[in-house]
């Protein structure tokens, strides 16, 4: 039987106002933004793995799963590249999409924290 990843995605689109104003709805869309995937891995999926310190991820695979399980002080950033880091997780927080292959995602921790990730390719 061939395994499947189906995840979800949910934000609701925010505008600011003025700057250093609130954020309210954004006018634009008027709706929360939602999506829906299913991947069929074609070889391989891993359990999930705790981590507590920087962690180089392997390229190669086409999904990425990543929770912020406890952060006691300091942050957890995440890069796709293995240099940039564009995704911020708060304690609780998680991040889960599709990426190219070629991707060498980055887990960096800086402080203490606990962090949970797995793949599938």
């Amino acid at each position: 039987m061939a395994k499947k990843i189906k995840y979800r995605n949910h934000c609701t689109a925010q505008e600011q106002v003025s700057s250093g104003g609130r954020y309210y709805l954004d006018s634009d869309s008027g709706r929360k933004l939602t999506g829906t995937h299913t991947l069929s891995p074609t070889t391989d999926t891993t359990a999930k793995a705790t981590v507590t310190a920087d962690t180089l991820l392997a390229s190669g695979f086409e999904f990425i799963a990543i929770t912020a399980t406890s952060i006691t002080s300091g942050t957890v950033t995440i890069s796709l590249d293995g240099t940039t880091e564009i995704i911020k997780l708060l304690e609780g927080e998680s991040f889960a999409s599709k990426i190219d292959t070629s991707a060498t995602p980055k887990i960096h921790i800086s402080g203490t924290a606990s962090v949970e990730y797995m793949t599938g390719k």
